[in-house]
């Protein structure tokens, strides 16, 4: 079974976008800008440029530790 990826830093605590709380999910992803940003799930369905190498990557807050979920 392979082993789960994890954030090692310190997560976010708003998004970049918006500034709302990331409360269980954020999505450290490329915006159409070229800039990145810590983004909550709203703000990624509107200026997220997809999951993956380059892209980004999905973090859920799972038992106190942010798993990758995706990408």
């Amino acid at each position: 079974m392979a082993e789960k990826k994890v954030w090692s830093g310190t997560p976010p605590k708003e998004c970049d976008i918006c500034h709302r709380p990331i409360k269980d999910v954020f999505i450290d992803g490329k915006t159409p800008f070229g800039a990145w940003g810590f983004m909550c799930p709203g703000c990624y369905l509107q200026y997220g440029t997809g999951l993956g190498n380059g892209k980004g990557q999905k973090y859920r807050l799972k038992n106190g530790v942010w798993e990758k979920v995706g990408g």
